[in-house]
């Protein structure tokens, strides 16, 4: 499948259906479970669950990264963890800032009961915290090893620009709802934070053009119901600049759109992404799998995704997970197109539906 999906980056046709899956979240639900294979620990043995699975190998977190950051001015982050709660700290000369997260083993997932920053106040601590961060590249220089690793089992190791400062912002300092109320009362300062962001990614975004990976993926986790009022004034012009640099470059860029999906595809669209990925509809998301198509009305843009992770979990069984895939290669199929979990295989969901819709996307591809 390696060869369609660089047809696809490359505006061509390919001759098979581009299928694959974010099976980590699946595999830390088999771990918690005591049933996984130590293998899938390795970036090899990883690899070998793919190729069992029939799916397309890109999603890969270990190396993933493109940027790695380190404090000066007597900054100093440190975590500790008791039980199921995990506590944060950045200690600074000016001030402290605090999160806390817990983990559910109900859901196999982290969720954060306390953001960094969260008041007017602690803006001038982050202001600090970032006015003495630098970025530097990671996970380059062995990329091209790496790379071919992944050739020998059909498929790409992904890798991910630093999150754009508005969903920075958002995801990992203050939370969507802190950092809207922030625009709101304190929009001057804010902007500032966001201009010195994206001011620390001019290395970052220099090493990778000097990389030239075929594709590189913006891990916004945007969502057209958090950020779709505030993409045009805060996101857009900056999405634009970074996708202009990596174009001169001969990159492709993917950004990572997990949640509703009718505010934002079109504004994405326009940025001059050349794929969408993690496109959810129903009936996890907000929009049936031909209004999605319709939608984004451009066949130069790769749409990504379009099987919800709940699809694999009960009460679905696999004759609606069926029917779902048989629309989405209709519709979908009518322009460039990469068959995919939205956004991850649940823990609980079953992992045998990846193989058949493999076999499915073979048969429709044949045909």
């Amino acid at each position: 499948m390696l060869a369609a999906f660089l047809k696809l980056l490359r505006g061509a046709r390919p001759d098979e259906i581009v299928w694959t899956a974010d099976v980590t979240y699946w595999i830390a639900g088999q771990k918690q479970a005591g049933t996984a294979d130590p293998a899938w620990d390795t970036e090899e043995g990883y690899l070998r669950l793919h190729e069992e699975l029939g799916i397309f190998p890109y999603y890969y977190y270990e190396k993933f990264w493109a940027a790695q950051p380190r404090y000066g001015g007597g900054v100093e982050e440190v975590t500790g963890t008791e039980g199921h709660k995990t506590v944060r700290r950045f200690r600074t000369p000016v001030g402290d800032l605090t999160e806390e997260s817990v983990y559910s083993p109900a859901s196999c997932s982290v969720g954060c009961t306390k953001h960094l920053v969260e008041s007017g106040g602690d803006l001038a601590i982050l202001r600090y915290i970032l006015a003495h961060r630098r970025l530097e590249p990671a996970s380059l220089d062995d990329y091209p090893q790496r790379r071919r690793l992944w050739e020998a089992y059909d498929g790409l190791p992904c890798l991910g620009m630093p999150r754009s400062p508005l969903p920075s912002l958002c995801y990992e300092w203050a939370g969507v709802q802190n950092a809207v109320y922030l625009l709101m009362d304190h929009r001057e300062q804010v902007v500032e934070i966001l201009d010195l962001m994206e001011q620390q990614e001019a290395p970052i975004v220099e090493a990778v053009c000097a990389l030239a990976p075929p594709l590189v993926h913006f891990p916004d986790n945007l969502s057209s119901a958090n950020l779709a009022s505030l993409y045009d004034p805060y996101l857009a012009g900056t999405h634009q600049r970074r996708i202009g640099r990596l174009h001169a470059a001969g990159v492709k860029c993917a950004v990572h759109l997990d949640g509703t999906v009718k505010g934002l595809l079109p504004k994405l669209i326009r940025a001059g992404f050349d794929a969408i990925e993690a496109i959810t509809p129903k009936p996890a998301g907000d929009l049936e799998i031909e209004e999605i198509r319709a939608l984004a009305g451009d066949d130069r843009v790769i749409l990504w995704g379009g099987v919800p992770g709940v699809l694999f979990a009960p009460p679905f069984a696999w004759e609606q997970m069926k029917a779902h895939a048989e629309r989405l290669i209709a519709s979908w199929g009518q322009g460039p197109f990469v068959m995919g979990v939205a956004d991850q295989v649940p823990p609980d969901g079953d992992i045998g539906f990846c193989r058949r819709i493999a076999e499915l996307a073979r048969s429709k591809a044949a045909r």
